[in-house]
């Protein structure tokens, strides 16, 4: 994503009362430096080198096809190698506030864009029965972001509403649970406890081809196969 496109979107965002990329009060326990499987250091090695050298394999010995199974779903799954391969990296070096889009509505009491953090993003696609189904793991170096930086994906893959969204995001899933993203069931979201300093969320969700999402990969199922594959994290 482009500074530009980061700004728009923060503008449409902030205009809804979400910010993108600051830490939102929640209702949940707030992260803490833990003993969790993975650091923010360790996805954003790995995320820059799947950027440079992209594989199939999804890291972190996350095998969507035992999660699956683990959920109850039918676990037939292979790489979706559409775009060259199925796993890629990114990483973001964060962005310092910025001047607000011309035009866009804002909180009278932010006077520019909020700074962005750093971040590495790593998704993993795969083709499942009609559809495809898609890991998408978040991290960044700082606590209770990595949920709010995910959301314009969430509103996307979940087709959420910006009330649901701003319910989200104030309410959003403590270190070790995982939870099922408010709109049409297609995305389930695990926040795993992180190994020292920072925030990492896991998000599993549905690319339906079509306007009806397949119900063998929605609700309650979905969010059980995201809650184990946050387990296989290591």
């Amino acid at each position: 994503m482009t500074a530009a496109q980061r700004r728009t979107l923060t503008a449409v965002f902030a205009s809804a009362g979400i910010l993108l990329g600051t830490a939102a009060c929640s209702s949940s326990p707030a992260a803490v430096p833990g003993p969790g499987a993975l650091s923010y250091d360790t996805v954003r090695s790995t995320a820059q080198k799947l950027h440079q050298d992209r594989q199939n394999t999804c890291p972190f010995g996350l095998d969507l096809g035992k999660a699956l199974k683990a959920a109850g779903l039918p676990d037939a799954v292979d790489p979706d190698t559409g775009n060259g391969s199925a796993v890629d990296g990114d990483v973001g070096d964060g962005l310092p506030p910025q001047p607000w889009p011309s035009g866009a509505s804002h909180p009278p009491e932010m006077p520019s864009v909020p700074a962005t953090p750093p971040h590495a993003d790593i998704t993993c696609a795969y083709r499942a029965g009609g559809g495809s189904l898609e890991i998408e793991l978040m991290a960044v170096p700082k606590a209770g972001v990595a949920l709010n930086l995910l959301l314009p994906r969430v509103q996307r893959q979940a087709r959420a509403s910006v009330s649901q969204l701003r319910q989200l995001a104030t309410q959003q899933p403590g270190p070790g649970q995982t939870v099922l993203a408010p709109g049409s069931g297609t995305a389930a979201l695990a926040r795993p406890v992180t190994r020292g300093e920072g925030d990492i969320v896991l998000m599993l969700s549905e690319n339906s081809s079509g306007d009806t999402p397949d119900p063998a990969f929605t609700g309650e199922p979905l969010r059980r196969a995201a809650e184990a594959l946050a387990g296989q994290l290591r």
